[in-house]
């Protein structure tokens, strides 16, 4: 086996490794981004309902500016481009972090859906509302 292959195979059997993955069905042809996100961290399987969630909220609200510590390489660059499950410098951040911090009851997600509950809207508010396994 050469060492091109050997190297490849070594990569990916790392990125099978990870404990979060994040995965994208693209479905749209345009820039508004996928229909849904996947990720696959331990604690269960989270379908995201990205373009559900775009009808209703603005991009930058989980699509922030590009960082001078770590430019974008394309516009609204998916979260675990940049948030990892380590938090690599400069990014400061884990993907899980930035999604929502479990201990804190705070995060992306915590925060949105604390606020639509209190709307009075039926929104998913516990760990296995959103994560299956």
């Amino acid at each position: 086996m050469s060492l091109r292959l050997v190297s490849l195979l070594t990569l990916l059997c790392f990125a099978a490794l990870l404990p979060t993955r994040l995965t994208a069905q693209q479905t749209v042809a345009d820039s508004s981004g996928p229909d849904t996100v996947r990720y696959t961290p331990s604690r269960g399987t989270v379908t995201f309902t990205h373009a559900k969630h775009a009808k209703s909220i603005e991009c930058g609200t989980c699509h922030h500016e590009s960082r001078s510590e770590r430019p974008y390489t394309k516009p609204r660059q998916a979260c675990g481009d940049c948030h990892g499950p380590e938090a690599t410098p400069p990014v400061t951040t884990t993907l899980k972090s930035a999604i929502h911090n479990t201990a804190e009851r705070t995060g992306l997600c915590y925060d949105c859906h604390k606020k639509e509950v209190a709307a009075g809207k039926d929104t998913p508010t516990a760990c296995n509302d959103c994560h299956k396994r």
